[in-house]
């Protein structure tokens, strides 16, 4: 959108006394707000959706107070945004689908020939970590796009996973997209904003409220064909995610685990209740639609050097995540050697980081 195109745009999102519904209706009659913001005659006026505020709003261009802002944070972080009738289709069939969507990376990962969202706990366990790496690794071989949200744990094991067997991902954030939360992710934010997508419905500005994590979760479902929940409480973010999928029509898939753990109590929950059972990836690409990796491909290999190796073995022996002062004991390293050799693993693939400093490997 031009920027005259967007402050239209803009302005009609935040028309007071309609309801999302509501403003998709409005779109099916008159799609183009260009035509009626900042006119004060035009049909949609007679329309038995608007209020007396709604009209004034409209025929005045309300815009946010911060719009300066917004437009300043928007030209320095390469946010660009699309409007209802320019993203996928698939994102337009949901309950008060985004008005307007803002993005920053590739907009091709969009067209990868299939979606695979992957939810799940930010408190992941060993067996979750591991178990889902290796799940969807020979998904992300044959270029499905992998959908998920940037949080912590399985999130950030999936956005990972995928760069490193260099398939396009696309983070979901429920915020503005020039503040990367968590602060943790925001490295691994700008490696996907080099291959894949960073999307938010949310404007330049907009604070990570709680609020806003379980509105972005229908926005994770709708964009996949298939919903694998790996690891969360009956109560968590991944079963809400679980839920707008089967509102949406679209298949969910579950890990399995151990019925002691509170991270099995959503995912057992969901496959006792239909969800399909999940313990290969054979059957991922069997619900994808997709062929299986005829052959059992080898792990690519990554470059390290003696330090980086050591570091990596030393991660690799630990049935759990280790911090950094953990770590630090552990070697012996000054802070700012050890801090840049987890930096270079991490950026290699090989590990992620967790609430706390504390870093696991994957």
């Amino acid at each position: 959108m031009t920027s005259q195109e967007y402050l239209a745009w803009l302005c009609f999102k935040n028309v007071p006394g309609i309801s999302g519904r509501q403003m998709v209706e409005l779109l099916a009659e008159y799609p183009d707000p260009c035509e009626f913001v900042g006119q004060k005659s035009h049909p949609i006026y007679e329309s038995k959706l608007l209020k007396t505020p709604s009209i004034e709003h409209l025929q005045n261009t309300v815009l946010p107070k911060n719009i300066a802002q917004i437009q300043k944070m928007m030209d320095y972080h390469k946010i660009n945004t699309l409007s209802y009738h320019e993203y996928p289709a698939r994102l337009k069939n949901i309950y008060a689908p985004p008005i307007i969507l803002y993005y920053r990376g590739d907009l091709s990962a969009f067209e990868a020939k299939k979606h695979l969202a992957v939810v799940g706990t930010r408190k992941t366990s060993t067996y979750g970590r591991e178990i889902s790496a290796k799940i969807i690794a020979p998904i992300c071989r044959q270029k499905v796009c992998i959908v998920s949200g940037l949080a912590l744990g399985i999130d950030t094991i999936a956005h990972s996973t995928a760069l490193r067997e260099g398939t396009n991902t696309i983070a979901v954030l429920a915020c503005g997209l020039e503040n990367i939360y968590p602060t943790q992710n925001q490295e691994l934010a700008k490696r996907i904003c080099e291959t894949g997508l960073l999307i938010s419905e949310y404007e330049p500005g907009t604070k990570p409220d709680r609020w806003n994590f379980p509105a972005r979760n229908r926005i994770i479902s709708a964009l996949s064909d298939l919903v694998f929940v790996v690891e969360g409480p009956i109560s968590s973010g991944a079963l809400l995610t679980a839920k707008n999928a089967l509102q949406q029509g679209i298949d969910v898939c579950a890990l399995p685990g151990n019925v002691n753990s509170i991270n099995a109590e959503g995912p057992n929950h969901l496959i006792k209740n239909g969800a399909s059972l999940i313990d290969c990836p054979e059957e991922l690409s069997y619900l994808l639609g997709l062929e299986p990796e005829k052959e059992k491909q080898s792990e690519i290999a990554v470059a390290l050097s003696e330090d980086e190796q050591m570091m990596y073995q030393l991660l690799k022996e630990g049935d759990s995540n280790r911090s950094f002062d953990e770590i630090l004991i552990k070697t012996g390293y000054p802070v700012g050697k050890l801090s840049t050799l987890l930096t270079n693993l991490e950026l290699k693939g090989l590990i992620a980081k967790e609430s706390g400093n504390n870093f696991f490997v994957i």
